[in-house]
């Protein structure tokens, strides 16, 4: 592992966002206390009561929303990556569900023993080929690829088809926003 690394533990969804989260940080057997941010992606919604949900996952640290999902898990990556936090969940509410995908660096890993599903070893807000040049990778590499406006709900059919299909890379991509994702 390198300190450029950031994880996915579990990717989790449901109809109800606390149960989401609560169920995120249960799989990943990470201590709520642990959690330092969570980024809610409004994929559909404009506001959601974020101090109720958070109440209702018996969170108290800091939260903030953005428009998309995908681009909430550039967020917290960013925040891994510049060590202002070592676990973040990403939360992506839609409709009538939700998915909270729970984030972490290498030390955190390390020290709580976590078992990651996958890695996150590029993204780019200029399009895909800037992800895969960072990622030192060809189009070819990303056996699997998922489009679409619902970020966190994509990045979890990613893992479930990565590890159905034992493939280790794939991208999940909106717009020019690009999220390549490395099965473990």
């Amino acid at each position: 592992m390198s300190d450029s690394d950031v994880f996915i533990i579990p990717a989790i969804s449901n109809a109800e966002p606390a149960k989401a989260i609560r169920q995120a940080i249960q799989n990943a057997g990470v201590d709520s206390r642990h959690v330092q941010d969570v980024i809610f992606g409004l994929d559909e919604l404009r506001s959601i009561g974020v101090e109720k949900i958070l109440s209702a996952s018996s969170l108290t640290c800091s939260a903030a929303t953005v428009s998309s999902s995908l681009r909430a898990t550039f967020f917290a990556a960013q925040s891994i990556l510049s060590y202002d936090a070592e676990v973040v969940i990403v939360v992506g509410i839609e409709t009538n569900s939700s998915t909270a995908i729970l984030l972490a660096s290498p030390d955190a890993i390390g020290r709580w023993n976590l078992m990651p599903r996958a890695r996150l070893p590029a993204r780019s807000l200029t399009g895909i080929d800037s992800a895969l040049r960072a990622a030192k990778l060809e189009t070819k590499d990303a056996a699997i690829s998922k489009d679409g406006k619902y970020g966190a709900v994509l990045i979890k059919e990613l893992l479930d088809e990565l590890e159905q299909n034992s493939v280790r890379w794939g991208m999940v991509t909106a717009n020019e926003l690009a999220l390549l994702i490395e099965r473990i």
